[in-house]
């Protein structure tokens, strides 16, 4: 009795060896290839080749090798029955359904197959015996999905020079093979805007596999003269087995920036802004905040409204100057995006007289010597008159100056006399 069991083990074990080398040791799929999600028969042959051996009640399960096979792929049938191999070559199919995790990756995945089977219908004593066949693979081709996920630069100024950075990564679930990013900047209003030097415009990233990520770098010239907004600068990413078109968002801020001059009129320091950046300016106001060569008298600041790239006004104070310092002015306004923002700017000023919007001492006197005739000619006449009557007599005495040498003489004769 033992030696039959020994001879159905060593027969089962030829039907493996006959269905693995029918099968090629890969599993026969309903369709191929198989994808990641796939719900698939797969067809595992079962073959006689053992000459008056007779099996009956076969049944065959596939099992998984391994964990990675065990959660890539789910085996919906857990046993199939073939029933009766009676002769030699007989040959039965045992017939598998089985799903795909979406999340496979793309590879070869191992199963085993166990044969189960007793002996003759009709023999009450056979009992069942099982074998087991190794090393049977199921292939799963996985689908690779390339992004960008990831830019270095979001904004750039005109007449900037950026490196770029691009990092992609592969997505997907299969190998994409030999992959080249091309980034095509030919369309007009691109050209216009945008260079990128140095390294051409195709790039290799190699092959990626699932989870697998690479970078490119590039200089990317932006025209002095680029409008602002968003651009989308397309990009192609081809390979042996994979091809998909994306784009990068780039765009172009643009500079604020504001010129200021000054000039005394009347009574008034007009103050000039102009807007010199690409972007408009809304809502500008100008603050001369308070400082030591400066005063303001009245109000410090002056709301001038929006300035558009190019336009200029002006806001007029009450100043005094009392020293040589640079005056600081701040410039406050919203910015394209909506965000409210300053810059302070230092202007050098020399106002006449130390003033403007103010009257000097000197000023004054030069005013009232301009309207009062000779009145003020005569006051300034009389004030220098006591250094005019010294003169004269120093004048007059060195002309008679005999004649008093001489009554001086005789006032001391007559003195001495007296005496």
């Amino acid at each position: 009795m033992n030696l039959r069991k020994h001879i159905i083990f060593l027969l089962i074990s030829l039907l493996f060896l006959q269905s693995a080398s029918a099968a090629n040791t890969y599993l026969v799929t309903e369709h191929e290839p198989v994808y990641p999600g796939d719900t698939v028969f797969v067809w595992v042959p079962i073959k006689n080749i053992g000459y008056g051996t007779w099996l009956s009640d076969t049944v065959v399960k596939l099992v998984p090798a391994n964990n990675a096979t065990e959660k890539a792929v789910h085996v919906l049938d857990d046993d199939v029955v073939i029933g009766n191999l009676e002769d030699w070559n007989d040959m039965r199919t045992a017939k598998f359904k089985v799903h795909i995790d979406k999340n496979a990756v793309e590879g070869e995945y191992d199963f085993h197959v166990h044969i189960t089977s007793k002996g003759k219908v009709d023999s009450s004593s056979s009992l069942p015996t099982t074998s087991m066949q190794e090393d049977r693979i199921l292939v799963v081709s996985g689908t690779p999905v390339i992004t960008l996920s990831n830019s270095s630069q979001g904004s750039v100024a005109p007449g900037s020079s950026n490196e770029i950075v691009l990092k992609f990564r592969n997505e997907g679930t299969g190998v994409a093979r030999n992959l080249y990013v091309d980034i095509d900047t030919a369309m007009d209003h691109l050209t216009n805007a945008f260079s990128i030097v140095g390294s051409g415009t195709r790039f290799s990233i190699g092959s990626l596999s699932p989870g697998d990520e690479a970078e490119i770098r590039f200089m990317l010239l932006v025209d002095s003269q680029a409008q602002t907004g968003v651009y989308n600068i397309p990009l192609k990413i081809s390979g042996m087995n994979y091809s998909s078109s994306d784009y990068i968002g780039m765009g172009v801020a643009g500079i604020t920036d504001f010129e200021l001059s000054y000039q005394e009129s009347g009574s008034s320091f007009l103050l000039s802004v102009s807007n010199i950046g690409v972007n408009p300016a809304r809502a500008v106001s100008v603050e001369i905040p308070t400082q030591n060569s400066f005063k303001v008298s009245g109000s410090t600041t002056q709301v001038i409204g929006n300035l558009n790239s190019g336009d200029y006004t002006s806001a007029n104070f009450q100043v005094s100057q009392m020293g040589r310092s640079d005056m600081v002015i701040k410039i406050l306004y919203t910015d394209a995006g909506g965000a409210r923002r300053s810059i302070e700017k230092n202007l050098p000023v020399k106002l006449s007289g130390g003033t403007a919007g103010t009257t000097s001492k000197e000023t004054t006197a030069q005013h009232e010597a301009m309207h009062s005739g000779g009145t003020n000619y005569t006051k300034q006449a009389l004030s220098f008159a006591p250094y005019i009557g010294i003169v004269l007599l120093g004048i007059i005495g060195f002309w008679q100056r005999k004649s008093i040498t001489q009554m001086y003489q005789r006032i001391k004769f007559q003195r001495q006399r007296r005496e």
